[in-house]
């Protein structure tokens, strides 16, 4: 709240109180959600402070991101001469970015290794190999096999398209949903992970580094919420 206090110019911190108040009632959130939000909206680095809320305030968190989008949008369009009367900065491109990136993804872990490096300038294959490490890793700690197992060999150990056969078997325990996610894990290894892990890669951009990691993401949830069965 200091930092907050000391980035609008406010003099004392019960003003703050009245923001965080406010916002708070205005998107239907916790107070502690909404300063977050606020230290956002100003380019307040929040991370220490935000891992250390529970799962529901992180969602609201979360859930409220796409308002810091539209607040930053409406004050960019704005003309320059009524911009400097206000007191909430604009939100820069750097920030818009690391915001969209929160809410793109939601596994902590996976944020954590990827956030800095789709921040960066280039070299967007290391965001995909981070990914699949993350999500082999997941899949490992998940099916705990007996041996070191990497790749296809590790998703085929884990995951099987007949649900009578699988170890890991998908929370819906559906046929169809069972073989389609078999399917798609099995392919992101070729597709995606060796390609990284083995080679250099510069052609991909940043937006599609950021929609694999976003499915990535998808697909860790599916990893979590599946049940061991052998």
């Amino acid at each position: 709240m200091a930092k907050l206090a000391k980035k609008l110019d406010k003099t004392n911190l019960a003003a703050i109180n009245v923001m965080v108040s406010k916002r708070a009632a205005k998107l239907g959130i916790s107070s502690e959600a909404a300063l977050i939000v606020l230290a956002k909206e100003n380019g307040i680095g929040t991370a220490i402070y935000q891992r250390k809320l529970d799962s529901t305030k992180q969602a609201e968190v979360r859930s409220s991101l796409p308002a810091i989008f539209a607040s930053g949008e409406r004050r960019i369009e704005l003309p320059a001469s009524r911009r400097a009367n206000r007191n909430k900065p604009v939100i820069s491109k750097k920030s818009a970015l690391r915001l969209t990136i929160e809410y793109l993804i939601q596994d902590s872990v996976l944020l954590g290794r990827c956030q800095d490096i789709l921040l960066a300038s280039s070299n967007f294959d290391r965001p995909i190999n981070q990914a699949t490490q993350v999500l082999e890793d997941r899949i490992r700690k998940k099916v705990q096999p007996p041996t070191k197992l990497t790749g296809e060999n590790l998703v085929n150990f884990a995951f099987n398209e007949d649900l009578a056969k699988t170890r890991l078997q998908v929370a819906s325990n559906d046929a169809d949903d069972q073989r389609g996610c078999t399917q798609i894990l099995r392919g992101i290894v070729p597709a995606f992970r060796n390609i990284t892990h083995h080679h250099i890669i510069n052609s991909f951009s940043r937006e599609d580094a950021m929609r694999i990691v976003g499915f990535i993401d998808v697909l860790l949830r599916l990893v979590d919420n599946s049940k061991k069965v052998k």
